[in-house]
């Protein structure tokens, strides 16, 4: 009977080195660190929680979170799986905070009955602004785009599209399963196709405005 050896994931030489004089309290060590991971970080947290003044709080509040829990760092995961673990749980919890009052909101990002969502719980565009439409910019299209998502959905799609994470590293982030990971993606594409072909009827310029990018996105 064989047994699976699971390895610890491999980690850049210095990376490592970086790791372990941070754990023995070299704050020049996690310094360098910081600043490796603070502007991935930030990142998520902008297109997670949409606003920048809290995306850049978020960064600050996760990277001290990061120094505080670097004891806990085993190894068992990549390094920066458990980075975006931790920004994915402090986002979480900023949105809890801030959306406590407020109901139908999906912020949990946890397993639950994603195939019952339907396409308002997915994403809601009503407050695209015109000037998004007219503008000439495809970054800020699709930033809307992403914006416009429920956070569960959101999140995937950054870690996905902005962060380049793969799907299995996507469900070691968040820990849900594998299938529900691309669930959520399938549906978040979806449902911005669906409204870049509902925009592209009244602003046409919008099609050839996304171009390659879109394409390479899976919006058109």
């Amino acid at each position: 009977m064989s047994h699976t050896i699971h390895k610890p994931p491999a980690m850049d030489t210095r990376e490592r080195m970086l790791i372990k004089r941070s754990q023995k309290g070299d704050t020049k060590a996690f310094e360098e660190l910081a600043l490796a991971y603070q502007q991935r970080i930030y990142n998520i947290a902008l297109r997670v929680l949409g606003q920048a003044e809290d995306a850049a709080d978020m960064t600050q509040e996760g990277l001290l979170k990061i120094y505080r829990s670097l004891s806990k760092f085993r190894g068992d995961s990549a390094f920066s799986t458990w980075v975006y673990r931790i920004t994915v749980n402090a986002c979480h919890d900023m949105l809890r905070k801030g959306y406590k009052k407020q109901e139908g909101l999906l912020l949990d990002f946890k397993e639950n009955n994603d195939g019952e969502d339907n396409r308002r719980d997915v994403a809601d565009y009503s407050f695209m602004p015109e000037e998004i439409l007219l503008g000439k910019e495809t970054e800020h299209y699709l930033e809307a785009l992403i914006t416009g998502l429920a956070p569960k959905y959101r999140l995937v799609i950054t870690l996905r599209e902005i962060s380049g994470l793969g799907y299995q590293e996507i469900a070691d982030t968040i820990n849900i399963s594998l299938g529900t990971v691309k669930s959520r993606i399938n549906r978040a594409r979806q449902c911005m196709q669906e409204q870049v072909l509902k925009d592209v009827e009244q602003y046409p310029h919008l099609l050839r405005l996304i171009g390659e990018r879109g394409a390479k996105d899976g919006l058109c």
